[in-house]
C-alpha cells in the first residue's frame, strides 16, 4: 500500500514542480515569477524546520526565526506581482471588454497560482510560527498569538513596500545588512505607513478567512 504524502511533502513538491515549470515555460517579461515564487516558498520551507528547535534556549531556534522574519514578506509579495497582468494589455481598444486571447488568460491562471499559494500557505505557516513562538515565551497567554500575528503581518507590509517601491530583496538583509538598515531611514513617510497598513489589514482578513474556512465543517 503506497504512504500517503503527509502535506509538508505535498506543500514542497507542489513548489518544487511550479518553480521548474515557471523557469522552463514562463517567458520574458515573466521570467521573473519563478525567482519571486521560490523567495515566496522560502519562508514556508524555513517555517517546516522550526519545529526542530523548539526550545526557547536553542539559539539556533532565534536565528532561524529572525531569518524566517526577514524572507516572510516575500510570501504575500507575490501577489503584488498581480499589476503586472496590466503588461498584456488584456482589453479591447474599441469598448474595453476583455480579450479572451487563450494566452492571456493562461498567464493570468499562472499568475494566480502563484499569488495564491505564496499567500494562502505562507499565512497558515506564519500562525503556526506565531503559535510556536507563543507557546515557547508565554505558554499561559495564548492568545497573545495574535499579537504576534499583527506584529508579522505589519512587518511583512513595511518588507512588501521595501521590495516593490526601493527593490530591496531580503538577500541584502543577510549579506550587507548595515547598508540594508540605511536604506531603510527614508521610508518612514505618511504614504508608506497608509500602504503598510492596507496591506496588513489584507493580510489579516486573509488569515481570518483561512480560520474561517478550518472552523467550517
Amino acid at each position: 500500500m503506497v504512504k500517503r504524502l503527509s502535506p509538508t511533502w505535498q506543500i514542497r513538491l507542489f513548489f518544487w514542480v511550479l518553480i521548474i515549470l515557471l523557469k522552463l515555460f514562463m517567458k520574458s517579461p515573466y521570467d521573473f515569477m519563478a525567482l519571486n515564487t521560490f523567495l515566496g516558498y522560502v519562508p514556508i520551507e524555513l517555517s517546516f524546520q522550526m519545529h526542530r528547535f523548539n526550545d526557547r534556549r536553542a539559539l539556533a531556534f532565534w536565528l532561524l526565526l529572525l531569518i524566517w522574519l526577514a524572507f516572510y514578506p516575500n510570501a504575500p509579495y507575490v501577489m503584488t506581482d498581480l499589476f503586472h497582468l496590466s503588461w498584456l494589455h488584456p482589453h479591447t481598444s474599441i469598448n474595453g471588454i476583455l480579450r479572451s486571447d487563450p494566452y492571456i488568460w493562461l498567464v493570468f491562471a499562472i499568475m494566480m497560482i502563484c499569488a495564491l499559494s505564496c499567500l494562502l500557505i505562507g499565512t497558515i505557516t506564519m500562525e503556526r510560527v506565531a503559535r510556536q513562538l507563543t507557546n515557547l515565551t508565554t505558554p499561559h497567554h495564548s492568545w497573545l498569538r495574535f499579537v504576534w500575528i499583527i506584529i508579522f503581518t505589519f512587518l511583512a507590509s513595511v518588507g512588501i513596500y521595501i521590495g516593490r517601491f526601493l527593490r530591496l530583496h531580503s538577500i541584502y538583509l543577510l549579506f550587507t545588512p548595515s547598508w540594508f538598515f540605511r536604506q531603510l531611514w527614508g521610508i518612514w513617510q505618511p504614504k508608506m505607513l497608509v500602504f503598510a497598513a492596507i496591506m496588513t489589514v489584507l493580510q489579516l482578513v486573509v488569515y481570518w478567512f483561512i480560520k474561517i474556512c478550518q472552523a467550517y465543517k
